[in-house]
């Protein structure tokens, strides 16, 4: 729950003795990156910076440039972060955060980015977790209850269905009602429920035929009213398109804010377009915010400081991106023996780490792998230019192994645009065809946002997704390429063979202003299983310097009611002979075959993973708790989460591919589901339905005297027969001989429970 209720009751009773003029002037914010307070009444304007992954305080206040603001620490990106699957680790981030965002005086820092990774062509993916909304909304809430344990504010964004950058400010995202609850809306849900943050970020797209910023069943229905959300709504910056709807829907703050915004939302209110009530709603919550940032600069000394500890982020930030970054291949060139190296690529020396866009920082220093190895006293050669093929080839022959540096350029991970492909630059994918032809050892670190595709990985003996690691990622890699980090991080989204396979292919961007979600709640891992696709590199995928064996899943209770919940546990052992950290994932899986069918659902869907950390033949067990969401899908026509009784397998796995285990159990709906039955009502889901048990012998006998003689007598027709009639309504008994008397009978007997 959000920090920001317990200032509510005080911000109610200032906003009574505010005028109409000052209540307005709240709900807008005093150009770029301020609020305007109010002064009479002892409020002070506060500032806010974007920050996911590293302050961007602007040094001209009136600008919003990317490139000028102060000096800060850039840790890895949301991309690389999302691979270490540790909430630990995203909180010692988010603290980190916090404390910089105090020393520069900003009140607010704009993140987490929690939209889903629908396609990996999105512009922003590197800004954002991952595909699963469970990973997503665990990641975002620990990371949120870092930044807010410093008494910074977080703000999670963008709300809602803001996954492409094409046309981001007039797109409108068409999504279904199951397909939002399911996988768009969850990690926004895990975010303020587990997370607890004080602010949420409207987006610029328009959802199902109604702007973000204004559209009140998102911002008020679902987000207050659903959820319990006690925070405050701001905009994302130019998002409001009408201030006097956006007020009315629940956008509690317009950034930024002009000079006439104010007079106008007045003048609404004396019109009568705009009421009383919803402009005082807006500014108790934006009150609720400054009096809590008030409150910290008053006990705080560090507040505006500016004084950042930069070393000591420096070596955090180095950490994380270990952690974080993936070992996607390893055929046993790693970690590397002392030899002669060749370095190829200019990523060696200044790689790609951060995106461009809002969320680019003026970083502190930047680390290049290259200078770790020279100073570690490794043999290296260095070639700059992969198009130099002849030297390339020619320095190989005096080296033991290639590292090759690769990865998107800079000017492809950008907010405001989407990619147009997930292929590397030829010259670099024709660099390492050759030095693998070569039979050179090579191992190739990707620089990269999202997901990239590799024609040469069966040829190449080590691959290592570095994604953008922040401005100590040249460190981290060189730690990680010499065994002094033991690779832990798996991949929060999946790697497909091309571009093609991927869920979105036929519907991402869309056409003009329109974006279709026709792939629906398959998006990632779910699709390419349902499909039976392939992947380059599952979801959950990664390898270790060490190997890890599980032991049996089990439950606690192999028989329980929804509304109970139920601890799984699965040990697993350390058997190698390193030290290391193995991420179990936990799965379930309904029984298509029986409680569900008729539901569309995923194979199977992540509910919940551990990181543990293991010495040489340790052994640890991770304890789970499932509850009734974990077993629910979204009943669209009944406006609500339901679970069919069945059948469930619960799978724990080092990755979605790779299950290691898997136990049964059965779960009860508590619900007592009444449907109204019709004479249009299928003959099959009446006879699948409780109710319709005891009139199932009745129905099953007039439909056994009609078909007599009529079915050829062949093997098998007795029963496709059967099947057809099954799905017919039952209005057709009367084509058969039963009177509607008897069929108005059966459905008043249902419909009335008899």
């Amino acid at each position: 729950m959000s920090n920001l209720k317990e200032y509510q009751r005080q911000a109610k009773e200032l906003a009574a003795r505010m005028t109409a003029a000052e209540k307005a002037g709240l709900v807008s914010g005093a150009g770029m990156w301020e609020t305007r307070g109010c002064e009479r009444l002892g409020l002070k304007k506060i500032d806010m910076s974007d920050g996911p992954h590293g302050i961007r305080k602007q040094l001209d206040y009136s600008d919003i440039a990317v490139d000028e603001s102060v000096k800060t620490v850039c840790f890895p990106s949301g991309s690389c972060v999302s691979g270490s699957w540790d909430e630990d680790t995203l909180f010692k981030m988010g603290e980190a955060l916090g404390n910089n965002a105090k020393t520069h005086d900003i009140s607010l820092l704009l993140g987490p980015g929690t939209n889903i990774k629908r396609s990996p062509l999105c512009g922003r993916n590197f800004e954002y977790f991952s595909e699963d909304p469970c990973l997503s909304g665990k990641l975002a809430a620990a990371y949120i209850r870092g930044v807010q344990s410093t008494g910074i504010s977080a703000c999670v964004k963008h709300f809602a269905g803001n996954n492409q950058e094409t046309r981001r400010f007039t797109v409108n995202s068409l999504i279904s009602e199951r397909a939002l609850r399911e996988i768009y809306l969850p990690a926004f849900e895990k975010a303020l429920g587990e997370g607890g943050a004080d602010a949420v970020m409207s987006a610029y797209n328009t959802l199902n035929g109604e702007p973000c910023s204004q559209n009140k069943r998102l911002l008020t229905d679902i987000l207050r009213a659903e959820w319990d959300y006690h925070g405050i709504v701001v905009s994302d910056w130019g998002a409001v398109a009408s201030d006097v709807k956006a007020v009315a829907a629940g956008n509690d703050l317009k950034m930024p804010g002009f000079d006439g915004d104010p007079a106008r939302i007045e003048k609404a209110v004396k019109d009568g377009r705009l009421s009383k009530e919803a402009l005082e709603a807006a500014a108790v919550n934006v009150i609720a915010l400054t009096l809590k940032a008030n409150d910290l600069k008053k006990k705080e000394p560090l507040c505006g400081t500016g004084t950042e500890d930069f070393e000591t982020n420096h070596a955090l930030a180095r950490t994380i991106a270990g952690e974080s970054m993936v070992l996607l291949k390893n055929n046993g060139l790693l970690p590397l023996k002392k030899q002669r190296l060749l370095i190829v690529g200019e990523y060696a020396v200044e790689p790609h780490f951060q995106g461009g866009g809002s969320s680019h920082v003026n970083c502190y220093k930047v680390d290049s792998a290259l200078e770790f190895f020279v100073e570690n006293n490794w043999d290296t050669v260095y070639i700059p230019d992969f198009s130099d093929i002849p030297a390339i080839l020619g320095a190989a022959e005096t080296c033991g192994a290639a590292l090759v540096f690769a990865g998107t350029p800079e000017s492809e991970e950008s907010e405001g645009f989407d990619r147009i492909s997930l292929d590397l630059p030829e010259q670099q994918n024709r660099a390492i065809f050759s030095l693998c032809a070569a039979k050179i050892p090579t191992a190739v670190i990707l620089f990269e946002g999202s997901a990239a595709v590799m024609p040469w990985v069966n040829e190449a003996g080590a691959v290592l997704a570095a994604f953008l690691p922040g401005e100590a990622g040249g460190g981290a890699v060189y730690d990680i390429l010499t065994g002094e980090v033991n690779p832990s991080g798996k991949l929060a989204e999946t790697f497909a063979k091309k571009l093609s396979d991927t869920p979105a292919y036929l519907f991402f961007p869309g056409e003009g202003d329109v974006s279709f979600y026709g792939e629906d709640i398959f998006v990632g891992y779910r699709y390419y299983e349902k499909k039976g696709i392939e992947p380059l590199f599952p979801f959950g995928h990664g390898l270790s310097y060490t190997r890890f064996s599980y032991g049996k899943l089990s439950a606690e209770k192999d028989r329980f009611l929804d509304n109970e919940s139920v601890k799984i546990s699965v040990s697993v052992k350390n058997t190698g002979d390193a030290a290391g950290k193995e991420i179990v994932q936990l799965y379930v899986q309904p029984d298509v075959s029986g409680s569900t069918i008729g539901v569309i659902r995923p194979v199977k869907e992540l509910k919940a993973f551990k990181k543990m950390s293991l010495e040489p033949n340790e052994t640890k067990t991770a304890v789970f708790e499932l509850t009734y969401r974990d077993f629910a899908f979204y009943d669209a026509v009944m406006s609500g989460w339901r679970v069919n009784s069945g059948r469930y397998k619960i799978l724990a796995g080092a990755s979605s591919a790779d299950i290691r285990g898997e136990t049964e159990v059965e779960v009860i709906s508590a619900r007592i589901e009444r449907k109204t039955f019709t004479r249009d009502s299928l003959m099959g889901d009446i006879c699948a339905v409780e109710a319709g048990k005891t009139v199932i012998d009745e129905l099953l006998k007039v439909l056994s005297t009609q078909t007599q003689g009529k079915t050829g007598g062949k093997p098998g027709d007795e029963e496709a027969y059967m099947k057809m009639v099954m799905s017919m309504p039952i209005k057709v008994l009367i084509l058969l001989g039963v009177s509607e008397e008897q069929v108005d009978g059966i459905l008043e007997g249902l419909n009335n429970g008899r």
